[in-house]
């Protein structure tokens, strides 16, 4: 897909799908690096360990593994995708200029957790730069099973979260179902209200996820240090230097890497009182 398409449909849409971004070859190791954070997490859990960053539900006596946020520092291997030249010619494409991840981490959706996630914006404050989520798909996520939607062009939309729901359920709205494959990559603005029910399939369903926000943007608001920027600038220009056949392998994260926590702002989802 062209990059000029990408940035023209995330423009007017506020999402884009890309289809077979990522190369199955890659698909099947983030699979399997996953598989093992995955067994990992649980060996932990039944140890009584500590789980920082490690959500997980419980089901009768099975734990599943829901959501790993600093990924990195669990397998600085899913760095690689930072290395992965064509995904971050779209993210700056659509970005305008050099962007940097600010947080990382996989959403694992298992039959056995009844939540999905509800209408909800990924930030409800509007920049004149575009902040990104990036979502890469390492299984099938069908309508039928609860896929991601979205409401088009609600990146633009002033409205809260409550009123979109609102028109939703009046029916002046329509949601878009979105599907995706293993190795689509979906790109939507943090203003895009989206949603995704529980999942209805036994299969589980794995998505990585970044955000990414310009240089510029970072260094002028105040929630992030120079010295954590330097970090992450630090942490690309080294995985760019290495060789397709070492990305897999001798990805090095600093021991400080995740030392300076960020207080990202919130989500918005709508929180409605019964009268």
């Amino acid at each position: 897909m062209q990059t000029n398409l990408v940035s023209e449909q995330f423009k007017q849409q506020g999402f884009v799908l890309i289809k077979q971004l990522i190369e199955p070859s890659t698909i099947a190791k983030l699979q399997n690096f996953c598989q093992h954070l995955d067994d990992e997490a649980k060996s932990h859990y039944f140890l009584g360990q500590s789980l920082d960053n490690i959500a997980i539900i419980q089901n009768a006596d099975t734990p599943y593994i829901s959501r790993i946020n600093s990924l990195f520092l669990f397998k600085p291997q899913f760095a690689c995708l930072l290395a992965h030249t064509k995904l971050m010619n779209y993210v700056e494409a659509i970005i305008g200029e050099p962007a940097l991840p600010t947080y990382e981490s996989i959403v694992i959706k298992h039959s056995q957790d009844t939540h999905g996630f509800d209408w909800h914006r990924d930030m409800p404050v509007s920049t004149q730069i575009p902040i990104i989520t990036v979502g890469i798909y390492l299984d099938d996520a069908k309508a039928e099973h609860g896929a991601l939607k979205v409401i088009p062009r609600s990146h633009c939309s002033p409205l809260s979260v409550c009123d979109i729901k609102r028109q939703l359920t009046n029916s002046e709205l329509k949601s878009l179902d979105v599907t995706a494959c293993a190795g689509d990559v979906i790109i939507h603005h943090v203003n895009t209200v989206h949603s995704s029910t529980r999942q209805e399939a036994q299969a589980i369903r794995r998505t990585i996820y970044f955000e990414f926000r310009a240089l510029s943007h970072l260094i002028n608001n105040p929630i992030f240090p120079n010295e954590w920027i330097k970090k992450r600038q630090a942490l690309i220009k080294n995985i760019q230097t290495l060789s397709a056949k070492h990305l897999q392998h001798d990805i090095q994260l600093p021991s400080d890497f995740y030392e300076t926590q960020i207080q990202m702002e919130a989500a918005e989802y709508c929180i409605e009182f019964i009268k």
